[in-house]
């Protein structure tokens, strides 16, 4: 009897745990539908702000193996919040900006859409290849079909692929650029305007780099140099590089936290084009000229001709944060000018590094910076008109929100 009742009791608790199951479904997918913001009555949605925030979440590598930690949650909730406040702008510009230039994609920028979204699936697929046949010489029972199929699956649905957030959320950030462009369509800076920023960003520059030659990276990667300070060491790379979407693949798993994984997939990669930079390498100790070899065989993009940094090289010094540490260590490892490294292994595929000057204090002529200068001054007159004209958009529109409801 007592069995019985056991066996009645458990009956009931699957039943019941069955429907809390579907209950909890039905309970998620009415929680996105919520609506979290509305902009003159069109709605927006929690879905809307997942699709953006899922989308962001990858630029930013924010991954969900330390989901219970402050700082994750930190960056979960900027996201979030970003992602809400870019489809409230969007939603404006949609209903104002008509009026300004056109807010509709492009074929153009559908086209671009396309191709990324084509880019992206080729480097997921090659990627998890080669990644499924690495697992499947250690583990030769595992099924590696099904494991190069599931990271597929997982990767697309990632990148927000699968789930059609990746065309949704660019769709957007492209209209909302192409706004900010055309309102600074009719700007032209003065000559004058040009000279007076020159003048004022070449004293700050000397003062800031004079203590500190960090500050050329910063002003190299937000602004435009117009100092070169006396310290840096130039250098050249013939990079003999892994394919980049195994590069892409490498990348991932070091933003997913495995290190082991990655090591693992860079080193398999290295080994097949080990012979050839060593053949290189050879050929140049044998007296052949460098460049004459970088320029056939190098892959690296930053030295094609017509690249910024093709004919001087890389500037590089012992603190410098832009690039991998086993490239700044080789680089300046070099005794003399005229030095080549032996082939350095990355997760980008092997470095042969060429010393090939020191730097000299001067400051940049203006015209050699004229457009760069300029290109600066037309993205801050548009900045300055598109946030004039937003906040009066913000001012005309009735907007309703429910921020709370996005975490």
């Amino acid at each position: 009897m007592k069995k019985r009742v056991c066996m009645l009791i458990l009956a009931v608790l699957m039943v019941l745990s069955c429907a809390s199951c579907k209950l909890m479904v039905k309970d998620e997918q009415k929680d996105l539908e919520q609506v979290v913001a509305r902009v003159n009555g069109v709605e927006i949605t929690k879905a809307d702000v997942m699709a953006a925030y899922h989308t962001y979440r990858y630029y930013y590598r924010l991954t969900d193996e330390n989901e219970e930690t402050e700082q994750y949650i930190s960056s979960r909730n900027t996201l979030l919040e970003n992602a809400y406040s870019t489809l409230i702008e969007y939603q404006l510009i949609k209903q104002y900006a008509a009026e300004l230039t056109s807010v509709e994609l492009t074929p153009e920028m559908e086209q671009s859409i396309a191709d990324e979204k084509a880019q992206t699936i080729a480097a997921i697929e090659s990627g998890a290849e080669t990644v499924a046949a690495d697992l499947a010489k250690k583990d030769p029972g595992m099924d590696q079909e099904a494991a190069c199929k599931k990271r597929i699956e997982d990767r697309l649905a990632y990148r927000g692929i699968s789930t059609g957030e990746f065309e949704k959320t660019r769709a957007w950030e492209l209209v909302i650029d192409a706004v900010r462009t055309a309102l600074s369509a009719d700007y032209e800076p003065t000559d004058k305007a040009i000279q007076n920023y020159y003048d004022t960003y070449l004293d700050i520059q000397k003062s800031y780099m004079e203590r500190d030659l960090s500050y050329y990276d910063y002003y190299t990667s937000e602004s435009v140099n117009l100092y070169m300070p006396a310290g840096f060491r130039y250098v050249k790379n013939l990079l003999i590089a892994i394919p980049d979407s195994v590069q892409e693949e490498i990348a991932s798993l070091r933003a997913d936290g495995k290190d082991a994984e990655a090591d693992a997939l860079r080193d398999q990669e290295l080994s097949k084009i080990a012979a050839k930079a060593q053949g290189i390498y050879a050929r140049i100790q044998n007296g052949e000229s460098y460049d004459e070899l970088l320029a056939a065989y190098g892959d690296d993009p930053g030295m094609k001709a017509g690249a910024e940094n093709a004919e001087t090289g890389y500037r590089i010094y012992d603190g410098s944060k832009s690039y991998e540490d086993n490239f700044k260590e080789a680089a300046m490892g070099l005794a003399n000018v005229g030095d080549v490294s032996q082939p350095v292994g990355s997760d980008y595929g092997y470095y042969i590094i060429r010393y090939v000057g020191d730097s000299v204090e001067q400051e940049i002529p203006v015209e050699q910076v004229r457009d760069k200068i300029r290109a600066i001054l037309v993205k801050e007159k548009a900045t300055e008109y598109y946030e004039e004209i937003y906040e009066n958009w913000k001012r005309q529109a009735t907007i309703e929100e429910y921020k709370d409801r996005i975490y």
